[in-house]
C-alpha cells in the first residue's frame, strides 16, 4: 500500500513519535539518550524549530511536540534520525518504519498532546522528559525547551488556522532574491554597500522573515552568507 502524504505547515505545531525496531533497542542506556538530546538541540539551532515537550523513553521510542517555525518538518526529521543512526552505527534497522507526525490544529489538541507526552514520561529520568520543566508550574531554565513561548501557547484559547499561515508570502529563494534586488535598486544601493549597513540589513532580514517562507539557512544565504545562529540573533534583537 502506498504511503499517504503528510499534512505539512511550515509554521505548524506537530506531535512527533518515532519508535525503534523490534530487533534493536532505540535507546540502550543513558549515553544514547544524552546523545539524542544533544542531536535534538543541534538540529534546533540549525533549522530554527521550537521544542515544547519531549520524552526520550529508554529502549523503545521518543515523543516530541515541536513548532516548525518556518522549517520543513520532513527535512528536520530526516536530518535528526540520520545523525542518530550514524552515532549508533547500527548494522540492522534502528527505526520501526517512518516517524509518525500529526499537525495540531487547536488549543485542545496542543494541551492534550502536551499532557500525553508527559504521561508517557512519568517513569523517565528528569533529564529525558520535559515534564521536569513544568512540574508545579515552575518553569526552569532550559536551552532546549522554549518555556516562554510555551507559556503563551498553553494559555491560548483560540483555534490555529488550517489555511496557509503566510498567505501571499514569497515561497522560493529565487523569488526572494529578485525581490531584494528590486528593493535595493529602489533605494539606489549596491549590494556590497547594503550588506555593510548592518542596521538596514537587519531591518530587511526582519521584513523578509515576515513576508517569505524561507528557512533560516536560506535567509542567511540571501543576506551575505550569515549563519543560522546569526540570523536568529538578528531576529531576536529586532523583536526587542
Amino acid at each position: 500500500m502506498a504511503r499517504g502524504s503528510r499534512e505539512k505547515d511550515q509554521y505548524g505545531i506537530y506531535y512527533i513519535r518515532q519508535q525503534g525496531s523490534k530487533s534493536e533497542l532505540l535507546f540502550r542506556d543513558e549515553k544514547d539518550r544524552r546523545e539524542f538530546l544533544r542531536i535534538l538541540e543541534d538540529k534546533k539551532q540549525r533549522f530554527g524549530f521550537k521544542v515544547y515537550a519531549y520524552c526520550i523513553k529508554l529502549g523503545e521510542a521518543y515523543h516530541l511536540m515541536i513548532d516548525a517555525n518556518g522549517s520543513d518538518i520532513s527535512q528536520v526529521m530526516k536530518s535528526m534520525n540520520i545523525s542518530y543512526a550514524l552515532y549508533r552505527k547500527s548494522s540492522g534497522s534502528l527505526f520501526r518504519d517512518r516517524y509518525y507526525s500529526k499537525l495540531l490544529s487547536d488549543h485542545e489538541e496542543v494541551k492534550g498532546i502536551f499532557d500525553q507526552i508527559h504521561r508517557e514520561g512519568k517513569d523517565a529520568a528528569d533529564d529525558y522528559n520535559s515534564y521536569c520543566f513544568y512540574n508545579e508550574d515552575k518553569l526552569r531554565e532550559s536551552t532546549l525547551v522554549d518555556t516562554e513561548d510555551l507559556t503563551v501557547l498553553l494559555h491560548y484559547q483560540g483555534t490555529f488556522r488550517k489555511e496557509p499561515t503566510c498567505p501571499g508570502c514569497i515561497e522560493s529563494y529565487e523569488e526572494a532574491k529578485k525581490r531584494l534586488q528590486e528593493e535595493l535598486q529602489a533605494l539606489k544601493l549596491e549590494e556590497k554597500a547594503f550588506l555593510k549597513d548592518k542596521r538596514l540589513r537587519n531591518q530587511k532580514i526582519w521584513e523578509f522573515r515576515k513576508k517569505t517562507t524561507l528557512s533560516l539557512r536560506e535567509l542567511g544565504d540571501l543576506f551575505g552568507g550569515l549563519s543560522e545562529s546569526s540570523i536568529c540573533k538578528v531576529l531576536k534583537n529586532q523583536e526587542t
